[in-house]
């Protein structure tokens, strides 16, 4: 099929329509909760309310918009993680970009959460983003840099050891707080000498 400059161009526009309103709507729900009207976010984009009907029939189906692209976002850093050379930093720069993720999104994710949706996106969670995560861990295991006592599976709830605290963190800025909690992780995960784990 031929495809003329013209319909190039219409679909151009219409991708840019749709990236403003999933902006929008990110920066709304972040704002205003998952109550933020319709038409409030379509002020936002500088488009009707019927283009964002139309495009997404509910709320929900708009926060998955906000969802795929964050996620999208999230398993190209991961995967330009498996392409670095030295296992310990491959892993590293994988759980850095999930952590400023899901920092700079906090709000976002709480706004899911509200809305019920997260129930269901766990499970591509995990597929999408904590498998080749562990994989990266695993990884930097078999290379000997990272102590042998740890399971791949326990990584999610390493990373959320250093949200939860950077959350809470009144020193300083979020980003600043999880960059320094993930240092101290990271003295903690590598072999030399390690503490003795009890088992699970």
């Amino acid at each position: 099929m031929v495809t003329t400059a013209g319909e190039r161009t219409l679909r151009a526009d219409a991708q840019r329509n749709q990236d403003r309103i999933v902006a929008a709507a990110q920066a709304a729900f972040a704002e205003l909760g998952y109550e933020v009207p319709i038409e409030e976010i379509a002020r936002r984009a500088g488009v009707g309310a019927a283009t964002i009907y139309r495009r997404f029939p509910t709320k929900e189906r708009l926060l998955r918009a906000i969802f795929d692209v964050r996620i999208a976002e999230l398993e190209a850093a991961i995967a330009a993680s498996a392409a670095i050379g030295d296992p310990l930093d491959g892993l590293l720069a994988g759980m850095r970009a999930l952590i400023e993720i899901q920092t700079a999104n906090m709000v976002f994710l709480q706004v899911l959460d509200r809305a019920g949706v997260m129930p269901e996106l766990r499970g591509e969670i995990r597929e999408r983003v904590f498998v080749p995560l562990a994989a990266l861990f695993a990884r930097a295991q078999a290379s000997g840099q990272i102590r042998a006592d740890l399971d791949p599976s326990e990584l999610p709830l390493l990373i959320q050891m250093i949200t939860a605290t950077a959350k809470h963190s009144s020193e300083c800025p979020m980003q600043h707080a999880s960059e320094r909690y993930l240092a101290l992780l990271t003295d903690a995960l590598r072999t030399p000498a390690p503490s003795e784990l009890p088992k699970l």
